[in-house]
């Protein structure tokens, strides 16, 4: 398996969210620190969020079938919805340690000791980061993406948890720990947020960036004399593959053959400018966009037997 390789990238992020609960939880419990059960809590739930993507991706990796045509890739769009709620629930679970700790006025911890382990944690958190927007970059798979993003947000928490150790020793304010808990929990579901909006993109087929459909628009307008114009042009995405169909309009004297040499050269063109695309495409010898062609289909079908009759 490549190290590279999505699957890959999900066993090194599992890995290594364990560890980093395993290192905050150890760090908590000598230290007594609010921020620091706050991000060995998101880490936990790393893992379990990992599990998840993991599954995720051994099934949308798998090919189409006579059962699902278009394959399993949308799995990945489920996979990070979930990822999504987790890491909203667990910003949820940071909020309410810290109104329990500021209810109970329990501030004490020993900031030398946090800050020994959380140093240690942000170490780790670097190294996956960098290694999780590698891999999405290469594979453009949502579920690294949303796992870089999560992976992402820890760091910056774990560096402004490092800022509040330091500010508590110099200062001697418990209550700051208390003050950026709740400041991380809202950062943490606002993230979430995003992960759950891109996800439910996925989900209802949204359209391509309007920078792609320009793209798009101009290839069909300049491809040939021959094309007047196109419509009912449709654009989604699904996993890593890029859906686009529309309507083709010809003049009427071109010949089949001539129409297919020109579509040809549209195709080729667009999956130049957009990689992992999958075109359909229909052709017409007008535009028949406002008419309903069934109907007038149906009702010449119905005229001719009137006239026969």
């Amino acid at each position: 398996m490549s190290f590279n390789s999505p699957k890959k990238a999900i066993q090194i992020a599992s890995t290594t969210a364990v560890l980093l609960a395993i290192i905050k939880l150890v760090g908590w419990i000598m230290s007594g620190s609010l921020v620091v059960i706050s991000s060995a809590i998101d880490s936990l739930l790393d893992f379990f969020v990992s599990i998840v993507n993991w599954l995720a991706l051994k099934k949308s990796a798998k090919k189409e079938d006579e059962l699902y045509n278009y394959g399993y890739s949308k799995i990945e769009g489920f996979a990070a919805l979930t990822e999504g709620v987790i890491i909203l629930i667990s910003g949820s679970l940071v909020a309410f340690l810290a109104m329990k700790k500021y209810f109970t006025w329990n501030f004490e911890m020993d900031s030398s000791i946090s800050l020994y382990f959380m140093g240690v944690s942000i170490f780790f958190t670097i190294f996956v980061v960098y290694y999780l927007n590698r891999v999405a970059k290469n594979t453009d798979n949502l579920i690294i993406k949303s796992d870089a993003l999560h992976y992402k947000t820890d760091l910056y928490t774990n560096a402004w948890i490092i800022i509040t150790i330091i500010l508590i020793k110099l200062t001697g304010l418990f209550v700051i720990d208390l003050i950026v808990s709740l400041a991380i929990s809202v950062y943490i579901m606002i993230w979430a947020w995003a992960i759950i909006k891109e996800a439910y993109e996925m989900l209802m087929d949204k359209a391509l960036e309007s920078s792609k459909i320009k793209i798009i628009k101009e290839i069909i307008d300049t491809s040939s004399p021959a094309v007047t114009s196109h419509h009912f042009l449709k654009t989604r995405k699904s996993g890593g593959s890029v859906f686009i169909e529309f309507h083709l309009v010809f003049n009427k004297e071109i010949t089949l053959f001539e129409a297919h040499q020109i579509w040809d050269l549209i195709e080729c063109k667009i999956k130049k400018e957009i990689p992992n695309s999958i075109l359909t495409v229909h052709l017409d010898p007008l535009d028949d966009s406002h008419i309903d062609a069934c109907r007038v289909i149906f009702e010449n079908q119905d005229t001719k037997k009137e006239v026969s009759a």
